[in-house]
């Protein structure tokens, strides 16, 4: 195949960091242009990067023939007017994680996506990416047995402050449903150990409005912490505290099987077995699991998938499971009731 042509809409941070290097890296492809929310940040990249192209409106890349790739690095407020046109007009698409402001954004992309038979990638989250194949050859080998309980904790201060500016994670017109490392770790839990069947949610807001950068104050919707409990279809609970009000940071994930308890320490990115004694024993992936987050393969991947029809995760399907979750929890919520997914 040819080089493909790669035209970024919101080359930010993320992009710059991640995506950027690691489509460098690759020699059939080429980043011919990009468009940010001003003119002046689009002219700006394309220099930096050496862009050939500077678009006027996502609307122009998008509809340009000489486009084969859509790379979306926008807030979610964008990604599903822009995957929807772009695949419509024959892209294939890579989108940043989260998928979408809300599950019926999520289902429009991924009825897309089936009709239109391109190749939709979502930008995985780098939790527990390290240890997935270990996960999977532990269970595969029976080495931990059945899963009974996984805790997950997730403790910031990111809303501990009421009178700090409101940020667009916060701020439900950019940033829609989506909640803290909520859709996170609900991807890592899917990664690991399959979908969720079941969901019961709570949630609290503590600051009802904020403000503004520009000091309009602002209905806050976006909780402030959630509670969540998830049935999986593997017959694993998931309990999950994830809280943006608190002094003690912690990221974590409790695995209790029956032959095993594992601590994965998030923050630290390591793995370790749970003693009865309290000891962590470190668990070191096999030469043949092992994966090297730092150097990570996600544009390589995706790229195969374009090219070659390779297998590519996080995929729209899985973006939509977890969406599904994420509106389940709201429901949830409202009713005080248990929710049923599948």
């Amino acid at each position: 195949m040819s080089q493909l042509r790669i035209g970024f809409v919101g080359l930010g941070n993320i992009c710059k960091e991640r995506h950027i290097p690691g489509l460098k890296k690759l020699s059939n492809v080429q980043i011919t242009g990009v468009v940010n929310r001003t003119k002046q940040s689009s002219e700006k990249i394309a220099i930096e990067y050496k862009i050939p192209r500077v678009y006027t409106s996502w609307e122009e890349l998008v509809n340009d023939s000489n486009i084969d790739i859509v790379w979306i690095g926008t807030w979610p407020y964008m990604h599903a007017p822009v995957s929807i046109s772009a695949l419509k007009t024959g892209k294939h698409v890579f989108c940043q994680a989260r998928m979408s402001m809300n599950l019926l954004e999520a289902e429009i992309m991924y009825e897309t996506v089936c009709r239109t038979g391109k190749v939709a990638g979502l930008c995985p989250v780098p939790f527990g990416m390290a240890f997935d194949k270990t996960i999977a050859r532990m269970r595969r080998e029976g080495t931990i047995g059945e899963i009974y309980y996984i805790k997950v904790t997730s403790l910031n201060d990111f809303n501990l402050d009421p009178n700090k500016p409101v940020h667009w994670r916060k701020d439900h017109r950019l940033s829609g449903q989506n909640v803290l490392t909520l859709g996170m770790y609900i991807e890592l839990i899917h990664r690991w150990f399959g979908w969720t069947k079941s969901v019961w949610g709570s949630y609290q807001i503590f600051t009802p409005t904020r403000k503004t950068l520009d000091g309009e104050i602002i209905e806050i919707q976006i909780p402030d912490q959630v509670q969540v409990q998830l049935e999986l279809v593997c017959g694993a609970v998931v309990q999950m505290n994830i809280s943006g009000m608190s002094n003690y940071l912690r990221e974590s994930v409790e695995i209790h099987a029956e032959k095993k308890t594992l601590y994965y320490d998030v923050i630290e990115d390591k793995l370790y077995e749970l003693k009865k004694n309290g000891e962590r024993e470190p668990i070191i992936p096999q030469k043949e699991d092992f994966y090297d987050i730092k150097n990570w393969s996600v544009e390589k991947d995706y790229i195969e998938a374009v090219s070659s029809g390779k297998e590519y995760h996080p995929n729209f399907e899985d973006g939509l499971k977890y969406m599904q979750v994420l509106d389940a929890i709201y429901k949830s919520a409202h009713s005080n009731q248990k929710i049923l997914i599948c």
